[in-house]
Parts: C-alpha cells; structure tokens; sequence
C-alpha cells in the first residue's frame, strides 16, 4: 500500500478501475475521474489563460502586504509579482504583517497611508479587514487579494476587485479522485480537517462528496483536528483511528501537508511492524517535505501545488486590468497533482522546489501588456 505510484502503474490503476465498473450506470463518472486525474499529473505545456487584455498603464506604484512573508507561499507570490512589475515600469513595496491580526490591519493602514495605485493582500483575510479595504475603495485605490478570501473572484461589498487562488473545490475533487482511481474503486477514506476555518471545510466536504459519488467506496470518518493541534493531538488520533477501522482504512486525505507531516511518527511504527498502512493525500500546500516523501514512495501518494510566480504574473495582469476599468480576467490556474512520476522535476530544479509550470505564461502576459 506504501508503493509509489508512477504513470505506468497509474495507467495499469485505471485499466483496471474502468474494467471493473464496466456495463454500469456509473461508466461517465468513472471516465471522468480517469481523465481529471490524469490531466493533473500530466505537465501542463499549453498555456490556457488570458492571451488578451489591455496595454500596461505606466508609472502605478503597488503595495502588497503580507500575512507573513515567511509563509513560503506568501513569499513565492511576492516573488512572482516582483518578477513581473521589472518588466514594466511599476514601483512595488513590501509590508510584512508579521503573522498577526492586529499587525496586518495596521500594515493595510500604513499602505493606504501612501496613497498607492493598489494594494495586494497576500495571505491576508479580507472580510476580517473589510471596515478598512472600505476606506481604500473609497480613495480609489484597487484591491486584489491572493487566498484572501474562500474562493476565486472579487467581493464588491468589501471593496476586494479579485481574489487570485487555485480553485479549492477542483483541488479537493481531483485529490479525492486520485483515491478513488488509485484503489481501483475500492476506496476506505477518512479525511482530515481544520473546523474554524471555512476555506477548509470547504475543501474537506468536496472530497467527501467525491468519495461519496463512488458506491463501491466509503468515508470512514471526516476528523476534525484543528491546525494548531495537529502536533499535539495527532499521534493519539491515529492510534483512535487503529483502534476503530485497523487496517480497513486505505487513505487519508488531508486538506494540506501539515496533517501528513505529523501523522510520519506513528505510520514508521506501524510500518516496522509489517502492517499494512494508509496512502497519503494532501490536498494542499505542496510542501518540500512533501515532495521528498512523495520522490522516496514513502508515506505520501500526492500533493497539490499552487504555481505561486505564475499567480504572481497574474495579479500584476489583474491590477492593469483594473486600472483600465475592465472586468477581471477570470482565470484560475489548474490544479496540478504532483506524484512519484513527475515530482523529480521540483526536487532538482534550482528554485527551490516552487511549481512553476513551463506553459509559457510569463511570454503572453508581456504579448497582452507590451503589444508589438
């Protein structure tokens, strides 16, 4: 059950899959599941974004402040954005709310202190600031966020134009359709939650209700084990879940890496006692400590990136747009599962192991903002 799970064995998975729930009424669904999973673990080459849009507007000076720049993904997109605005000349400044509440309402207030252009929130919940983002609507200044809010898209009622993230309902269904697809039908999940987050939940009941679609597979139980307790709580968690299902459980989908990562301790046990234990699915994050899981066939099946420089490009594409008072684009990147057969090329590439998908988007970006 710990065997990596490369493209050939992958495929043989499927084969086998759609075989076995051959001549029934649920034959579409399956062939669903096949071809969403396999299209996001296959690199994706072709660029599917925007490939028009306005002329860059000069001289725009962007704020973005961050929940915490020592967030690897806050820090990935600040990066992308940076990227990008050199090509273009836009003046950008750094805010760092420090990872707390109180320290990021008073770094959107010092960036609406300057007077910007726009404000990019990274990491940075928008509703909770809402009272503030008001004040910088009414100063004209654009707002975007990145996971500032739930879901893809703006929130006109706090001032927010657009909200940039992989869509956390495709995330969760192609993760649980790995489960369903890499056990042949025969899927025994429990599913790992945090309940005082929405975005969470949001993500936990997507994959149940995938599992659910698959009658010959089960959830087990939806756990809810909050995010700061994780470390503590874990270990005596998954000797509970032993206890109650043994080996019946054939995966554990989590809604990021963070659950896998402490759940190692007690799976390195199990496995020295020669018992049979859980894939690992993480629909989130794509940690390095992932990865190298994931890259050893070890503890971990899969993880969900997000393509922070590529979201990085985007909300500079978002901001110009705004600027020429035209409608966002639209656009969310697709979700790229990341396997045994294609983790290698984030473990060895010089950049630290961000997903950064070679589909050319950095190039038709500089088409729409730079025509010839």
């Amino acid at each position: 059950m710990n065997k990596r799970l490369n493209f050939a064995s992958l495929l043989l998975a499927i084969t086998c899959y759609s075989q076995s729930f051959a001549g029934n009424h649920e034959d579409d669904f399956f062939q669903y599941a096949e071809e969403k999973v396999m299209r996001a673990v296959s690199n994706q080459r072709t660029w599917n974004g925007p490939t028009q849009g306005p002329a860059v507007r000069h001289e725009k000076n962007v704020i973005f402040v961050a929940s915490d720049l020592r967030n690897g993904g806050v820090y990935g997109v600040g990066k992308g954005i940076s990227e990008a605005i050199s090509n273009i000349n836009w003046h950008l400044r750094f805010i760092d709310g420090l990872g707390s509440e109180v320290r990021q309402g008073a770094a959107i207030r010092k960036a609406i202190g300057f007077e910007p252009d726009a404000i990019v929130l990274g990491g940075i919940d928008a509703v909770r600031h809402k009272t503030i983002l008001k004040q910088a609507e009414d100063l004209g200044i654009v707002v975007i966020g990145w996971h500032a809010t739930e879901l893809v898209g703006g929130n006109p009622e706090i001032g927010l134009y657009t909200n940039i993230t992989t869509d956390p309902l495709d995330v969760a269904e192609v993760a649980a359709l790995l489960a369903i697809v890499n056990s042949n039908g025969r899927a025994r999940t429990v599913v790992f939650t945090d309940p005082n987050y929405e975005i969470a939940m949001i993500k936990a009941n997507a994959m149940v209700n995938t599992i659910k679609r698959c009658s010959t597979c089960d959830v087990l139980e939806l756990n809810y084990l909050p995010l700061d307790k994780i470390a503590e709580q874990m270990p005596a968690t998954l000797k509970n879940l032993d206890e109650k299902y043994g080996e019946k459980v054939t995966h554990l989908l989590a809604i990021n890496d963070l659950y896998i990562d402490y759940a190692i301790p007690s799976l390195e046990s199990n496995l020295e006692e020669y018992r049979l234990i859980p894939q690992n699915i993480s629909a989130g994050d794509g940690s390095k400590a992932a990865y190298k899981r994931i890259n050893s066939g070890q503890f971990q099946l899969a993880t969900v990136p997000e393509p922070l420089y590529l979201q990085g490009w985007q909300i500079v594409d978002e901001l110009n747009r705004a600027f020429n008072h035209m409608p966002p684009s639209g656009y969310s990147a697709p979700v790229h599962l990341v396997t045994p057969d294609n983790v290698e090329e984030l473990i060895s590439q010089s950049d630290k192991g961000i997903y950064d998908p070679k589909n050319g988007y950095r190039e038709a970006y500089l088409k729409i903002w730079k025509p010839q």
